[in-house]
């Protein structure tokens, strides 16, 4: 196969550092199409050496594309249009995350060991055997361990009696005390299977797939209003941007002050997303169950859309930003998939906090919500619900003037963020008013990436980047409801915010309830991790995830 034995030696030594994948049988053929003598009798066939060389230089380039987790090519060709609008720094800066100096250097030292090898060897042979070890790993069924086949774990724990925001190890199964779920079937309700789980074959976890779509497709949430109104309050859906879990870790944050003023953290929810329009209109259709991905551009159901629902009991939907919402449409999504009917809010003259990855402005995250507050309380409207969305953490944005390499600064951005956050809940509080403030990520910003895909790619919607932070916060709440904060450590998902709201209406916090906290969260629907875009689709079975693309089998999720 002449130098093509370097190329499966590459791809080989990258598939066992994890850092692409390996299609066995079309390398298997690509090699055999290579190594096929052609007679060097028949003068006629020697042009065939040039015509085969010919062909497999683009074959071998579109193989080795597609062994890689790479997004499929289709899926680049759709989204060329908005690259378009990156900065060229942006895009430098892109292309600089796939050079890693380790892998070119091992790369390097196998090219010399090959070219003397060669004149010592049969390579070819060599690398025909060496192509059978992938497949004899994939081939080995994979054990669980007794740990691994139970249901994921679900319960409610005081902050006070755990010191980690990330625990799963308390389960809640005390009765009573609940507000009231209407979440649909409670066969369903939790949409987390009791049974254990099927051992992970392509069938079982397409089943188990199309199983959590069905259950899903029953679960709803309603909205009534208390019959005695005596306590009005505002909604502020805060969603951001760009914001995991893991990047909290990896910012050294996750202990950051903002989270210690929650009333309520949950710590296992699932943005289902990867990317900021999906992730909104999930949010905004968070009244029901978690559909497909294909779904969210299909109507809505009117008993789906949040914000129609809050409206119809008495709640002004209002939207504010702190970019233009022009990239990716995101503001048509809002309007036209989500439902929210709304004029932004008008931020212009607003400080210049950022410039974004395509060059707009991104305003101060502060100045904008205190503005956009001083306006509410002008207005005569008894209750008003917000939907703010943030692009502060998105990946490509610098300050203003000084060009920098996004991911460095992102700590600095992140804890200008919280910082910001904590300022306008001290302004809300100041205020005297009642406020629910929903603070809930979109999906993370893949900070520090994996071997799955570089930092800053987010096409596998991995637990990593879908994996959010959730708080609650209620401001003008009594004294005898400001207990520690409660961590929700459940696997949760839109429809658990749309209830807890629910909840929140039904009776009101903000009155003379003899609820605690504990009551509002109780009962809270469970959902199973599955998260998803266009072409890739994770899920959790067990204690092990897995990744399903388009016209490809399940793999298992690895990101060390």
């Amino acid at each position: 196969m002449g130098i093509w034995n370097f190329y499966f030696i590459a791809k080989l030594f990258l598939y066992f550092g994890h850092y692409i994948g390996f299609h066995v049988w079309l390398n298997l053929a690509f090699a055999v199409f290579l190594a096929a003598p052609i007679p060097d009798r028949y003068a006629r066939l020697k042009r065939l050496k040039l015509v085969r060389q010919g062909l497999a230089i683009p074959a071998g380039i579109a193989l080795f594309y597609y062994d890689t987790w790479l997004p499929p090519i289709t899926r680049v060709f759709s989204q060329a249009s908005q690259l378009e609008g990156f900065s060229p720094a942006y895009l430098m800066e892109l292309t600089g995350r796939f050079f890693n100096p380790l892998v070119v250097a091992g790369l390097a030292v196998l090219c010399v060991i090959y070219f003397f090898a060669r004149k010592k060897l049969r390579i070819s042979s060599f690398v025909f055997v060496a192509m059978l070890a992938p497949l004899y790993s994939m081939l080995q069924p994979k054990a669980l361990s007794p740990s691994d086949t139970g249901p994921p774990d679900i319960g409610i724990v005081s902050a006070a009696d755990n010191s980690s925001t990330n625990s799963n190890n308390i389960v809640d199964s005390s009765p009573g005390g609940n507000v009231g779920s209407n979440t649909g079937n409670s066969d369903t309700n939790n949409s987390v299977s009791n049974n254990l789980p099927a051992p992970p074959t392509d069938a079982n976890l397409t089943a188990q797939l199309e199983a959590f779509y069905r259950s899903e497709a029953g679960r709803m949430v309603s909205f009534s209003p208390s019959p005695a109104m005596d306590a009005p309050f505002d909604i502020i859906f805060l969603q951001i941007c760009s914001l995991s879990w893991d990047d909290l870790e990896f910012s050294k944050q996750r202990d950051n002050p903002l989270f210690k003023h929650f009333d309520i953290v949950f710590t296992n929810f699932n943005s289902a997303a990867s990317y900021s329009g999906p992730a909104a209109i999930r949010l905004l259709r968070g009244s029901c169950g978690q559909p497909k991905h294909s779904r969210l551009y299909d109507p809505a159901a009117p008993q789906c859309e949040t914000f129609s629902d809050l409206e119809k009991i008495g709640f002004e939907p209002q939207l504010a930003m702190n970019h233009d919402g022009h990239y990716g449409g995101f503001l048509d999504d809002v309007r036209e998939r989500g439902g929210l009917q709304a004029t932004p809010f008008d931020a212009k003259g607003m400080p210049a906090y950022l410039q974004s990855f395509d060059g707009s402005p991104v305003h101060d995250d502060y100045a904008v919500l205190s503005k956009w507050w001083e306006n509410r309380l002008q207005s005569p409207k008894e209750r008003v619900a917000l939907f703010y969305n943030t692009i502060s953490l998105h990946d490509g944005n610098y300050y203003s003037g000084h060009r920098t390499n996004s991911m460095e600064i992102y700590p600095q951005r992140l804890a200008q963020l919280l910082e910001d956050m904590d300022r306008f809940f001290s302004v809300l509080q100041a205020s005297g008013r009642r406020v629910v403030v929903v603070f809930v990520a979109e999906h993370g910003a893949s900070i520090r990436g994996d071997k799955m895909q570089i930092a800053g790619l987010r096409e596998i919607p991995s637990p990593r980047i879908s994996t959010v932070p959730v708080g609650i916060k209620l401001i003008g709440i009594p004294d005898n409801l400001a207990a520690k904060t409660l961590l929700v450590t459940k696997p949760t998902s839109y429809l658990a915010l749309s209830q807890l709201l629910a909840n929140f209406i039904t009776v009101t916090p903000f009155g003379k309830s003899n609820l605690n906290m504990q009551d509002y969260v109780r009962d809270l629907p469970a959902t199973r991790f599955v998260a998803e875009n266009e072409d890739v689709v994770v899920m959790r079975s067990g204690k092990q995830y897995f990744i399903h693309s388009k016209d490809a089998e399940w793999i298992e999720y690895d990101p060390d």
